[in-house]
Formats: C-alpha cells, structure tokens, sequence
C-alpha cells in the first residue's frame, strides 16, 4: 500500500486524509499535539512539529512515503516543499516561493517590485518603526502567522502603536506589517494550474464577521455576486498574473483580494488548497474536484478530477461560529433543511480553543440557494 504523509491532524486535513484513505493509501498523520479531528482518521500518527523538516524527513525514509502534503496551512508549506524534495517526491513549489508566500512583507515586496497589486505598507519590528506611517485607517498583521491571529485596525498612529505589540508577539519572527485598509467587496480565487497552463480560475464571495478587522470567514457564495462581468474578468487577470509571477507550473493556488474602487487588489497569496473548504464548493456548483486533482497531480498521475462536466449552479458555503472557550453543541447550531453537506469539527461537550480568540469556526454547511453577499 502506497503510504502519504500529511502535516497536521487540524479541520483542515480531514478532507485530505478522507480522500487518500478512499484511494487506497495509508495514511501517517503528524502534528505536535495528540488531539484534532483527523487523528482518529489516520493510520498513524507521529507526534513531530510539522516544521521539524529533519525529524519529518526521517520519518518520510523510515515509512518510505510517497507523497507528502498539506491542506489550509501556511505553516506547513515550507516543510512539504522542503520534505518532498529531500526525499525526490513530487511537490507543487520550492522551498523558496513557500518560504516568500508564508511571509506578508516578502510577499508585498515581490509584488511591488513587479508593480502588481500596488498596496502602501511596511515592515515592524518595533514601535520606532511606525514614525511617519500616516496612512490611516490602517490594518496590522503579523508577518508570518494564520488563522486572524494578532490582526487589529487602527485608525491613527497611537492605535497602530497601542496594538503593536499584539501583533509582534503573534509572529514567529517577531514582525509585522501595517498595510493601507482596503475597502471593497472581498473575492477568493482559486486557480489550478496544470503544466503551466491555469485551467481553472474561479471567483467566490469571502463573506466576513463584519465586526472583526481580521477577515474572519463566515462563509462563501460560487459564482461570486459582488462583482460585474467587468470586475471578474480584471479579478481573474490578477490572479493570474500572480500565479505566473510566482512561477507555479502545477497545483493550486489561493489568493484572497478585494475589489477596490482602484480595481482589484491582493490581500494574500497562499500556493495550496484554501483551509475553507471551497474545493467542495466548486465541486458541488462545477462539478470539479481540486482536491482530488491536487492528489493525482502529487501522485504523478492525469488530474482527471478536472474533467467533470459543470452543473453551473449557485451554490453557498456558511460557516457554524463560536465564541472560544466556551462548550460546543451542536444543538446550538442549525443545519438548514435542504443542506446539500454539513459537517462538525468538535464533539459535543468539547471546549473551543482560541485561534482568532473571537470567533471560531466549529463546522459547515453547504446550500443551493446562495446567501446574501453582502458585508
């Protein structure tokens, strides 16, 4: 039996480790902690940091692994890269552009020397480096965190340095970036691209909590609404012209963006699968599989997953949210009739753990009918 790694045990990796077990592979699960709802899926489970890239590769020898992957994750990208190439597997990048796509003032800097998506901002490493910064309102990140962690607005120079430190302590680097604030309706795009030709590129609503400045996704709506024919087509350029300067000949791509008064303008940048589940959405108003053709692809096989015919339907995503810490239910959370899938993260009586600290995802559904599009 052909055996997969995949890195982390999180929501994000149940899809994955499902769809190899159905494909007949054996599936070794790693993470630092022995908990999350993948763990019960796999076949084995290693307790390893997915950035131990050392300790990774020796498991990878030892179990003699062919593929090596991960869902929803930025962290763990620079391990697959770096994983996949030590041991000659298949990967989708290098370790260089996960390295530069895992990182906010990197990757803005890549973009602006290329003069694509131009965005104010700069890097932060300490308060002293916020002087002259006067493009207000403004949002600040950590360089190199997921997940909304350490993401705050500020609207003047004392908030940037009021929650600066935030957002220092949330990177592993110890640094941020404050950006202009971008207003405008939010877009995902995700492209796949096949021997260096993108033969899918699909936009979709990115619904957020309209009262977090983090982004926080509350759900997603195929095709997306928010957008005239006009502004998709310039959408969809963009997108493919980041895909193209990041050089990516196969896989998929995320990039997350809004749609400006000045045209359309990247957020963020990711060369894997969304950690939203929107290979499903695309699936279900598509009828193509991402997810599966992101597995052919590693497993150097035809990506035949890409050869469905479309449905052409609308189709919505939503998210079940709750506030960290307290015990989840699902009592508490309806699923609506006529729901075409819906999923839980958590057992019943199980705590939710702060990854935004305010407001989690705890499952999903999917619908026919799209929901409103607006913020």
């Amino acid at each position: 039996m052909r055996k997969a790694l995949i890195l982390g045990t999180g929501a994000a990796q149940v899809d994955a480790i499902r769809h190899l077990r159905d494909a007949g592979w054996w599936v070794i699960g790693c993470s630092y902690l022995r908990e999350g709802p993948g763990l019960p899926l796999v076949h084995q489970f290693r307790q390893i940091n997915i950035t131990d890239v050392p300790a990774l590769e020796d498991l990878g020898r030892a179990e003699g692994i062919e593929l090596v992957y991960s869902v929803g994750s930025d962290l763990a990208m620079p391990s697959v890269a770096r994983v996949a190439a030590a041991l000659g597997l298949r990967s989708f990048i290098s370790p260089a552009i996960a390295d530069l796509t895992q990182n906010k003032v990197r990757l803005r800097d890549y973009l602006q020397h290329r003069d694509i998506s131009p965005v104010s901002y700069r890097q932060l490493q300490r308060h002293a480096d916020a002087a002259g910064w006067n493009r207000f309102p403004a949002i600040v990140k950590p360089a190199d965190s997921q997940g909304q962690r350490g993401v705050f607005r500020a609207d003047s120079l004392p908030d940037l340095l009021a929650g600066l430190d935030l957002a220092l302590t949330a990177s592993r680097s110890a640094t941020a970036i404050v950006e202009e604030l971008l207003e405008g309706p939010e877009l995902s795009a995700n492209v796949f691209v096949v021997g260096g030709e993108i033969v899918v590129n699909e936009l979709s609503d990115r619904l957020v909590v309209a009262d977090f400045p983090g982004g926080i996704p509350r759900g997603h709506v195929l095709p997306a609404k928010s957008v005239t024919a006009a502004d998709a087509v310039q959408a969809r350029a963009l997108a493919a012209q980041c895909v193209r300067a990041l050089a990516i000949d196969d896989g998929p791509v995320y990039l997350q963006m809004k749609l400006t008064p000045s045209g359309p303008r990247i957020i963020e940048i990711t060369p894997r699968l969304d950690g939203c589940h929107i290979w499903r959405l695309i699936r279900e108003a598509r009828g193509i599989d991402l997810l599966a053709a992101s597995f052919q692809l590693l497993a150097g096989e035809p990506p035949r997953a890409l050869d469905g015919a479309p449905p052409a339907v609308d189709v919505s995503l939503q998210f079940f949210l709750q506030a960290p810490g307290e015990l989840f239910s699902r009592a508490n959370h309806h699923r609506p009739r006529g729901a075409l899938y819906s999923e839980f993260y958590l057992p019943d009586g199980h705590v939710v753990a702060p990854v935004n600290g305010y407001r989690e995802k705890v499952g999903y559904y999917l619908l026919r009918e799209p929901a409103c599009a607006s913020r």
